[in-house]
Formats: structure tokens, sequence, C-alpha cells
């Protein structure tokens, strides 16, 4: 798995693990994903969303955090300490806070993500 698509999968565990995908959600994930990877295809990253969805839809609650935690060893190797922490963490913030609601179900993936990649992303109350 390239590490976009790892990212991807990882933001869509984290849009569905309150039981949907937003809107606000999608566009959070498309600014990461241009930040993050700026020479990507659109195409190709909306097919590894599309083909994302599927798979994780299938999961319980259960099975999407241990499929994030896992998918957190792809991108740990990708990218530096600084860069998790000062642009990788507040896109995983500004996806979760993207609908106006933070679910525990997200604050509990969220904590699996800083304890896996030794960051903190900072949440707003």
């Amino acid at each position: 798995m390239t590490p976009l698509e790892a990212v991807t999968h990882l933001f869509t565990c984290l849009q569905l693990a309150d039981g949907r995908m937003d809107f606000e959600e999608r566009e959070a994930w498309a600014d990461a994903i241009s930040e993050l990877f700026p020479d990507h295809s659109e195409g190709r990253a909306v097919d590894f969303m599309q083909d994302a969805s599927r798979s994780i839809l299938l999961m319980d609650s259960f099975g999407r955090r241990n499929y994030a935690i896992n998918l957190c060893g792809i991108i740990n190797d990708h990218f530096s300490e600084e860069d998790l922490q000062n642009k990788f963490g507040p896109k995983v913030a500004n996806l979760v806070e993207a609908d106006g609601m933070v679910f525990s179900s997200e604050k509990e993936m969220v904590e699996d993500i800083e304890k896996e990649l030794g960051i903190t992303i900072t949440l707003e109350d």
C-alpha cells in the first residue's frame, strides 16, 4: 500500500467512525491530500477513497480501530516526526472537527493514532 493509500484509508476510518461520511469531512480529506501529497493524481486519490469506503464499511468499530492502527505503521515510515506532528496531526484534527461534532468513537481513534505515531493531536472541545 502506498502512503497516499494509507492516509486515505486512515482518514476514511476516521470519517466512518461515527457511521457516516459528511461533505465537510470529504473536503477536509481532499485538503489534507493536496497538502501532504502535492503531486498526487486527484482521480487516483478518489479511487483510493472509494476502495477504502467499500472495505471499511464492512468492518465493525473494533475492526476499524485495528485497521487504523495498522495503517499508522505505513504512515510512520513515510513521514518525518516533524511532518507527522506539524502537518499530519493538524490535518487529522481538521478532518475530525470538519462536521462540527466530535464523537467518542472519533476521539478513541485519534488517541490510537497519537499513540501509534507518537504525536499529539489537539481537538477543540
